[in-house]
């Protein structure tokens, strides 16, 4: 494997030898050194590393300086999927990195592999914040542990039970838009809004308590730390892929103080809450109620209790805030669609108290935008990168060896020319099969935008209930009116999220 480790010529010479008149010829021979050294890295990248023979951009296939560049412009999204469209299904996009996007590699690289050891996560993915070990970063045993102890009130009974919990809180986001939008004579900035939903939502499911966004019409501080400590993971992988010494430059100059600062302040306010919960007892089970009870037997130590807390927090909220924003985007984009959908959905339900989750689960079209904003808009866009274990593994027919990385970059996989037509039309038709003459072809089973096999999202079933619940109250009640400004909202970057515009719409009360 390629390193960019650089051998430091001056290590031999004991310091007092070394005069400072000398550091002038000194320096610009060891620059010299490195530049050689770094030169003959890219060659043997080029000709005659195992991955040499995968098709990428010449500055991909030679350094890591393509990655790192599009990591650190927020771009690495798209500039995956223009990748894909230039060069195929399969590119290399780093020396050690093949990005693939023909569905039939989900299974080998994310699923069950019949026996063979697991693809684990690029250790380095999330080294920057040296978290502890939980669910989404610890190895075969602990993930399994972790996802046994979790799974109680991500069941399809539990969330049943609950179900009255969603209702009540998508009710108050529909009088609250009404209240503020002046029954649609004012816009209102949806992020905002599917924010202060999801955020409440999730506090009263995982710590028994709402955060009152919504009430108070501002976003917690805990929303905008958390966006930030996401930030600082994209921009430490960013970092960690340049040469020394710039890889510590990069750290020192482009992360801003305010990212550190905000990342502090995310894991004050997570122990906070975490120590507010362990005095309560709701009445409803919690997400967190299985491992507090763990916990307090003495069998769990707090910084694991906070780390989870930490990630479902972000995990219930962030991303759920983002389809639906993304969901509502496109639907007033398009007033034909949001069109069929108000009326799948107006002329289904005799009366809103009908609309349970068992009866959404059955409206086609609204399922159909689901998947649709899933596809266009996925909520976490970039590559999630395994290793290969030892002994290597094939894909497409070669053999690549152990320790290489290999990815399924979702916002490319559900937007590629080759998986789909009409790639950039946002048409919930296709998954509906009203026009199969247009959509027949289409490789449905590239969408997995909740991953695949023993990692896949814990919670994928709460977002799918959820998002239905709140789409199907919105269609009931809302006409949907896209402001000027908000035109071109989805052209956005990505660190670890989608950095999300304000989105000003106007949602106008639905007239009997």
């Amino acid at each position: 494997m390629s390193s960019f480790t650089s051998p430091d010529i001056l290590s031999h010479l004991p310091i007092e030898a070394i005069q400072p008149s000398q550091l002038l010829y000194l320096l610009p021979i060891g620059f010299v050194a490195w530049a050689l050294y770094h030169l003959s890295i890219g060659f043997y990248n080029l000709t005659l590393h195992p991955l040499a023979g995968y098709p990428g951009p010449l500055l991909a296939r030679s350094s890591t300086l393509w990655y790192a560049g599009a990591l650190a412009r927020g771009t690495i999204a798209q500039d995956l999927l223009a990748l894909h469209d230039k060069y195929g299904d399969t590119v290399r996009i780093t020396p050690d990195e093949i990005s693939f996007i023909d569905p039939k590699n989900w299974k080998e690289i994310y699923g069950y592999r019949g026996g063979k050891v697991e693809m684990i996560k690029d250790p380095r993915y999330h080294d920057t914040v040296k978290p502890t070990p939980t669910i989404l970063t610890g190895d075969y045993d602990q993930h399994n542990y972790y996802r046994k102890v979790l799974s109680a009130p991500f069941s399809e009974i539990a969330l049943k039970k609950n179900e009255h919990i969603l209702h009540e809180f998508v009710d108050k986001w529909v009088y609250r838009v009404k209240e503020l939008g002046q029954n649609g004579t004012k816009r209102i900035d949806a992020t905002d809004w599917f924010n202060f939903l999801t955020f409440d939502l999730i506090g009263y499911l995982a710590y028994g308590e709402e955060f009152n966004c919504m009430t108070n019409s501002r976003l917690h501080d805990w929303i905008e730390a958390s966006l930030a400590m996401a930030t600082l993971m994209t921009l430490g992988q960013a970092a960690r892929q340049l040469p020394y010494p710039f890889d510590k430059i990069y750290k020192a100059w482009a992360i801003p103080e305010y990212v550190y600062r905000h990342t502090k302040m995310h894991r004050t306010l997570v122990e906070e809450q975490v120590n507010s919960r362990l005095g309560k007892d709701p009445k409803h089970m919690d997400f967190l109620q299985r491992m507090i009870e763990i916990y307090k037997a003495g069998n769990l130590d707090f910084p694991t209790l906070s780390e989870h807390a930490s990630l479902l927090t972000i995990g219930g909220s962030e991303t759920t805030a983002t389809l639906l924003a993304g969901a509502v985007y496109f639907l007033a984009k398009d007033p034909k669609v949001y069109g069929k959908l108000t009326k799948e959905i107006r002329t289904r339900f005799a009366d809103e108290k009908e609309m349970n989750l068992i009866n959404l689960s059955q409206c086609k079209y609204l399922l159909g935008v689901v998947e649709e904003s899933l596809r266009i808009y996925p909520p976490s866009p970039a590559n999630h990168t395994r290793m290969v274990p030892q002994g290597g593994a094939t894909l497409e027919g070669k053999h690549i060896p152990g320790g290489y990385c290999v990815s399924m970059p979702m916002y490319g996989s559900f937007n590629a020319k080759s998986n789909w037509a009409q790639p950039t039309r946002f048409a919930p038709e296709r998954w509906t099969g009203e026009e199969p003459e247009t959509f027949g072809r289409d490789r449905k089973e590239a969408l997995k935008p909740f991953s695949f096999g023993p990692r896949n999202c814990l919670g994928q079933q709460l977002a799918n209930h959820e998002v239905r619940l709140v789409i199907a109250k919105m269609a009931w009640h809302f006409d949907l009116e896209l402001m000027s400004e908000s035109i071109g909202w989805e052209q956005q970057t990505s660190y670890t999220f989608w950095k999300k515009l304000p989105l000003y719409v106007k949602m106008i009360p639905r007239k009997n």
